[in-house]
């Protein structure tokens, strides 16, 4: 599924055309003694297929260290392109929002903002400045037609490069200490009997069993896809979107 890389315990990716592997020896990685389990009284039997690491990846956090504008950050402004942390969060929330560009405008004139004005006058401006921060997958559109069907709108598809996600997935060091590599065992001595305990994803046979079937060395990572419909206007078109969210198997279900 991509190749991963670490020379970190964060993780990360290099060359998409080899195979996935990542360290075991490190503790942000297995959270716990390979014997020991996390939870009070219980005991884990890792996989005999330990992923292998190779070195040389860069997690996120050390990919956004190789952009045009990581010495401003690390040495004038942490929240550049963007003043300071309030202009930031003001710009999130004026791009994150359902107001168009010419409200956005219309906000930015007003006599109150001018009081106290960001560095950014426009929504063209505020656009720009966001495409300067740390990349991230992009996303992409196109009209779908369907044969001779009519529609009263037409039916667009906004997309992402599905395992670009999953990648940045991966890669992000805040997910580190919260994910899985190898699928184990875990039991615990109930009434003087050794009982399995199941809970996180690798902690299923299903998860042992593929590992059963890898490469000496390698690991997998399990992407999860869900869909909802989700309303976009209500009484004024009635228009629906079908979002399709991706998450990966080996974060922990509690993150």
């Amino acid at each position: 599924m991509g190749d991963v890389s670490v020379d970190d315990p964060t993780l990360a990716f290099i060359d998409p055309s080899a195979s996935p592997r990542l360290p075991v020896d490190n503790p942000a990685l297995t959270s716990v003694d390979p014997s020991v389990g996390p939870h009070p009284g219980t005991t884990r039997q890792y996989h005999p297929n330990t992923p292998a690491t190779i070195p040389g990846g860069k997690n996120h956090l050390q990919q956004m260290e190789g952009d045009i504008y990581a010495n401003i950050r690390n040495t004038e402004n942490i929240y550049y392109p963007f003043a300071s942390k309030s202009e930031f969060d003001l710009a999130n929330w004026l791009s994150s929002g359902a107001l168009s560009q010419k409200e956005v405008d219309s906000f930015l004139y007003l006599e109150h903002t001018k009081v106290n004005p960001p560095s950014f006058n426009t929504s063209k401006d505020l656009q720009t400045r966001i495409e300067a921060l740390p990349e991230i997958p992009q996303w992409y559109h196109q009209q779908i037609n369907v044969g001779s069907y009519k529609t009263k709108a037409p039916l667009m598809l906004y997309w992402r490069d599905g395992l670009k996600v999953v990648k940045h997935l991966f890669s992000n060091p805040v997910f580190g200490p919260s994910m899985d590599f190898q699928p184990y065992r875990e039991y615990k001595v109930i009434d003087g009997c050794s009982q399995r305990m199941y809970g996180e994803f690798m902690s299923m046979d299903v998860a042992w069993g593929i590992q059963d079937k890898l490469p000496s060395g390698h690991l997998f990572v399990g992407v999860i896809g869900a869909s909802d419909k989700t309303p976009l206007t209500i009484g004024t078109g009635n228009k629906e979107m079908h979002p399709v969210f991706i998450s990966l198997a080996n974060i922990h279900a509690g993150i």
